[in-house]
């Protein structure tokens, strides 16, 4: 496990100029036709101050939330694609893997009233992550998790949880390195919110507008026990 965990890291700061150019030429169909806009719209319905980016790549989200007038802190794990968030602006970008952060999350700032993890989940090991993001939310905090559709990825291979690998075909040119990443089930993922301590409050599944296909898994989730909660 600990070998994919570093080449899913290393992965990403091989592919920042590549990943970059196919995020802001929009050449990856699904989040042109959908995705994108569904996290947006998602985190926008929620009328949110303060949002934290986790995972925040080249920034593309912040900017698009701080052209509404929400105060956007990403972090992300590769310093070149943090580098390039920082040079387009939209908000505060912290240089920081998730183990760091989950040594010290107050350090990226608290009173979150959303933390995204838009495609960014793809450790094997994500409850403590998901733990440490609840210990900085505003009271009534939403955790949103918008990740590839568990049935839709499916149709390339068995239906159980396992390391997968991504080769970014068809996401535009540049790109220098494979990456690892680790499929979840739909039971999985239901079985990480339990264990992280967080509560399902809604689910959509965005669909390709040609093929009705689902795309994508978007999970809105509370924690069970936030001390911070105004209905405590």
């Amino acid at each position: 496990m600990k070998e994919f965990e570093s080449q899913l890291e290393d992965s990403w700061k091989a592919n920042a100029e590549a990943w970059t150019n196919s995020i802001r030429l929009k050449e990856i169909e699904s989040r042109k036709v959908s995705t994108d806009h569904a996290v947006l719209n998602e985190i926008i319905s929620l009328q949110p101050n303060k949002v934290l980016d986790v995972g925040c790549g080249e920034g593309w989200l912040a900017r698009a939330l701080s052209e509404q007038g929400i105060e956007v802190v990403g972090f992300d794990g590769s310093e070149e694609l943090v580098e390039k968030a920082s040079a387009a602006g939209g908000g505060i970008f912290h240089y920081l893997n998730y183990s760091d952060f989950g040594r010290n999350p107050l350090q990226i700032g608290h009173d979150f009233d959303v933390a995204v993890c838009n495609f960014s989940l793809f450790s094997e090991e994500i409850t403590s992550l998901l733990q440490s993001l609840t210990s900085i939310l505003s009271p009534n905090g939403i955790i949103i998790i918008h990740t590839l559709h568990p049935y839709s990825i499916a149709q390339d291979g068995r239906y159980e949880s396992g390391w997968r690998e991504e080769t970014f075909s068809n996401m535009g040119e540049g790109y220098k390195a494979k990456m690892p990443w680790f499929y979840r089930t739909m039971g999985a993922w239901l079985n990480e919110l339990k264990m992280a301590g967080i509560e399902l409050r809604d689910c959509k599944e965005p669909i390709h507008p040609v093929s009705g296909k689902p795309l994508s898994l978007l999970l809105k989730t509370t924690p069970k026990n936030n001390p911070r909660s105004a209905d405590a």
